[in-house]
């Protein structure tokens, strides 16, 4: 009944076993290689090649989790058709990993597969009582099928092939209420709220997981989130109402003035999904309703560290090139962060609809790097004086704003206005930087991370690497991982290596661009951006000093972008 869930959607912990068995004898790489692109297709095509689970291993490493988490992460949130529960099992039938699939079977209710009669898959009578029987009358070398065939009666009282009703009724062979072993607890979806794709169609929204009562004063929630009275608080009913309670598609609903109302589904990431809805006084709204049951962390405070990551630092910030907040919901099921809607897409988006001039993308440039620059606090002892001064005008700007690393810089958290002025967003890995290097356990988007952040090490520099990628994204109208003629992926910047030899890339520039003036120029600010030593990349600052001079325009003496 379950099969169509999406791995994304099962509640905290559901495949933990499942990953504990994959991790045995390293089966999550059989299973990571057999993975199709389109899970659709018939023919099969990989998704994934050994570069990727290199890129696994590595992640895991740093972040001490089982490769076959990260693999769980990496896919259930990657891909326009995102995999489910049936999907998982098919693949880990088809790499013969029957241990696996037999537990997949039982959270489906399903029989286990069928498996070899012979050989080490071959299925075992766990019945105790039968195999002493059988000890004394067959030697220890016997092969399996022998020690099968051994119940005069021919009805062995196994489990072997039972399904988890036919198990659970069977009392006198084992007990599913054992709290100290919850790897014998089956998730009862219907009690956790995972309602069908059926039921999800016909009502038209996505429920949540209530597993933290968010309303309450000792949530969790910051105290400096609580207390500023610049964030709006809003109800959670409310949001449902204007997003037609989180509809899973976007609608529009013309009204008298021919304006036009969104709702619904936007976009979705790794800790949440994006919805937009219209408010009667603030116009459109973006609405990121976290997850409060991520799969993979096992932890689901992980909603609520992002959650007071996002929204304590988006309130701090003041720039034209951040996306501006303007509250929170915290009274229903789910977290979210309530921003204002950027009506004209994303840059991941833009790019791929090939409609941006070489012209609009230098300035969207210039104007990403602007708001990396207020991010990074990257001032003159000149500026830093005046904006000192300007504080103490001013007593709504911050002196927290600088010093932060946004750690997720891409395409996708680039959104543009209808004027094509972008706004970086999606701030729940920024963290505040104190000029000394940063140990800890990354969760960017692997594609963008820097070399040094699979080991843990954030600095600001990664931000510029992932500017690198972004550059090299504008540059060539290519995704960060680019597919190849024999199937494989590479990473963009490992392909643009490979085929500019001689640092000369007029060959791989976007077509879409009948003539381009500055592809030169941006290929080696990339390139610099890119080198794999962190202290040899540009600052944020000479980032815009050279964009500024690429788009022969005046660089602003202050910045004048705040507000």
């Amino acid at each position: 009944m379950y099969k169509n869930v999406e791995l994304r959607k099962l509640p905290v912990g559901s495949l933990v076993t499942i990953a504990a068995i994959l991790e045995t004898n390293n089966d999550w790489k059989k299973v990571m290689s057999l993975i199709p692109r389109n899970p659709l297709s018939e023919d099969r095509e990989p998704k994934y090649n050994l570069e990727h689970i290199k890129q696994i291993e590595d992640y895991a490493r740093s972040t001490n989790k089982k490769c076959a988490e990260v693999l769980f992460e990496e896919w259930g949130t990657s891909g326009r058709i995102r995999p489910t529960l049936s999907t998982l099992k098919d693949v880990i039938q088809k790499a013969e990993v029957y241990r696996a699939a037999d537990e997949l079977a039982a959270m489906l209710e399903e029989s286990p597969p069928p498996r070899p009669h012979d050989g080490p898959a071959a299925a075992i009578d766990t019945n105790i009582t039968l195999l002493m029987e059988m000890s004394s009358d067959y030697k220890m070398n016997g092969t399996t099928a022998q020690i099968k065939s051994a119940n005069n009666n021919g009805n062995p009282q196994s489990m072997g092939n039972k399904t988890t009703k036919e198990m659970k009724s069977d009392s006198d062979l084992i007990e599913f209420s054992d709290p100290s072993n919850p790897s014998l607890n089956l998730p009862d979806f219907s009690v956790l709220g995972i309602k069908s794709e059926k039921q999800i169609e016909a009502e038209g929204y996505q429920t949540s997981l209530p597993n933290i009562d968010f309303s309450s004063n000792n949530s969790g929630i910051d105290t400096e989130i609580l207390t500023d009275e610049k964030l709006i608080h809003f109800e959670y009913r409310e949001l449902e109402r204007i997003t037609k309670r989180f509809a899973d598609r976007l609608m529009y609903t013309p009204d008298a003035q021919g304006q036009g109302k969104l709702s619904g589904k936007v976009g979705s990431g790794g800790f949440g999904d994006v919805f937009v809805g219209f408010h009667v006084k603030h116009g459109h709204l973006a609405i990121k309703k976290a997850r409060t049951h991520v799969t993979f962390d096992r932890k689901p405070e992980i909603a609520l560290k992002v959650f007071n990551s996002e929204v304590k630092f988006l309130s701090q910030f003041r720039h034209k090139n951040i996306v501006p907040i303007i509250g929170y919901s915290r009274d229903g099921p789910a977290l979210c962060i309530v921003c204002e809607y950027i009506d004209g897409g994303s840059l991941e988006h833009k790019l791929a609809a090939k409609i941006l001039t070489e012209k609009q993308r230098l300035n969207i440039l210039l104007g990403t790097a602007e708001g990396l620059k207020y991010l990074h606090g990257t001032e003159t002892p000149a500026e830093k004086d005046k904006s000192q001064a300007y504080k103490l005008i001013d007593s709504n700007q911050s002196s927290k704003k600088h010093n932060f690393v946004h750690g997720d810089v891409k395409t996708a958290n680039i959104l543009l206005t209808r004027d094509c002025v972008p706004k970086l967003c999606d701030f729940g890995l920024a963290k505040q930087y104190d000029n000394t290097t940063i140990e800890s356990a990354p969760m960017g988007t692997l594609a963008y991370m820097a070399p040094e952040g699979f080991g843990g090490t954030i600095t600001q520099k990664i931000d510029i690497y992932s500017f690198g990628i972004v550059l090299l994204e504008v540059l060539t109208g290519l995704k960060p991982l680019v597919y190849l003629h024999n199937g494989e992926k590479m990473n963009i910047k490992h392909y643009v290596d490979e085929s500019c030899p001689n640092n000369e890339m007029t060959h791989l520039l976007d077509p879409f661009i009948d003539k381009w003036t500055k592809g030169k120029e941006l290929y080696t600010l990339a390139r610099r951006c890119l080198e794999r030593d962190r202290k040899s990349r540009p600052t944020s600052r000479e980032i815009c000093d050279v964009l500024y001079q690429v788009c022969g325009i005046e660089k602003p003496e202050t910045d004048a972008s705040t507000g």
